[in-house]
């Protein structure tokens, strides 16, 4: 059930060193590209980064967010076609979600790293970044990355929570 699926999908950020299959990457692909799409556009690209020196390339981009990337088998970069689509990097949010939950029924962990708007730690705009070190071309936006792999570790599921305070009818 998708709400159980939900509470076990956790951000991880340490995982085996154990190659994720392609042809299964490929199959969450497909599904999580039925997102809901502006115009049937489809404008979400997936750049698989799985070649080691390119992810300890990633994981030296910033200070913090990226350092853990090193022990990550495999980052997926979900690239919006701003030229086909006016919401495409909100589309990519929608996917990406869409992806995590799929890769978390396969048994694989996620996490999930902002780099829509911002500098690396040398204070390169990503999107200049990504254009040098992996041909992002112009009309093309990164807008996320999401490490994917099998965890190391067990993690605790989320709780169930009160939201009544949150939730507005009418009016705000």
């Amino acid at each position: 059930m998708l709400q159980e699926l939900i509470k076990k999908r956790r951000t991880v950020r340490q995982f085996k060193d154990q190659e994720v299959d392609r042809e299964l990457l490929n199959k969450l692909f497909m599904y999580a590209s039925m997102a809901p799409s502006n115009g049937n556009s489809h404008p979400v690209e997936f750049l698989v980064i799985d070649d080691k020196e390119k992810i300890n390339e990633l994981s030296e981009m910033d200070s913090y967010a990226t350092n853990y990337l090193k022990e990550c088998p495999c980052v997926v970069m979900f690239v919006g076609n701003t030229e086909l689509s006016k919401t495409a990097e909100e589309e990519c949010a929608i996917v990406a979600s869409y992806f995590q939950l799929l890769a978390e029924e396969e048994g694989l962990s996620t996490a999930w790293i902002n780099v829509s708007e911002g500098n690396t730690s040398k204070k390169i705009p990503y999107e200049e970044y990504f254009k040098e070190n992996y041909n992002i071309k112009k009309g093309y936006k990164a807008v996320c990355l999401v490490p994917v792999g099998y965890k190391k570790r067990g993690t605790k599921d989320h709780e169930e929570f009160d939201v009544s305070s949150k939730v507005h009818y009418n009016e705000l």
